[in-house]
């Protein structure tokens, strides 16, 4: 093999080496272009499912307290109601009582009386 032969055959091999090395830094860069990419849809994710999480919750928390306080406006409606119909029936009981007493009063009067007549 000449010189001249030696030199195109030494720059195709470098040539080719150059190609090679600069596919695999292409093949590299790609890589960690891909990695970074998957890493910001990760934390995008991850993000996306924290904020709907945190949404969740608040929305949880406020049901929640209207539940709450519309239980405690029944159970006061129910106190209301009780004492009402406690206080009726009362009234009920107190005039039945009345009534009898004044029954037992005519009774004693009619029963005084007629001994007064005999």
């Amino acid at each position: 093999m000449d010189e001249q032969q030696q030199r195109r055959v030494n720059a195709a091999a470098e040539e080719y080496a150059n190609a090679v090395v600069e596919a695999q830094r292409a093949m590299a860069e790609r890589g960690v272009s891909a990695q970074e990419m998957n890493a910001q849809l990760t934390q995008q994710f991850f993000n996306s499912v924290i904020d709907n999480l945190q949404r969740m919750s608040a929305e949880a928390r406020g049901a929640s307290q209207e539940l709450a306080e519309q239980t405690q406006r029944a159970q006061q409606a129910a106190q209301a109601l009780t004492r009402e119909t406690t206080g009726a029936y009362m009234e009920y009981m107190n005039s039945l009582f009345a009534m009898s007493q004044e029954g037992v009063q005519a009774t004693k009067r009619g029963a005084e009386e007629t001994r007064r007549a005999t």
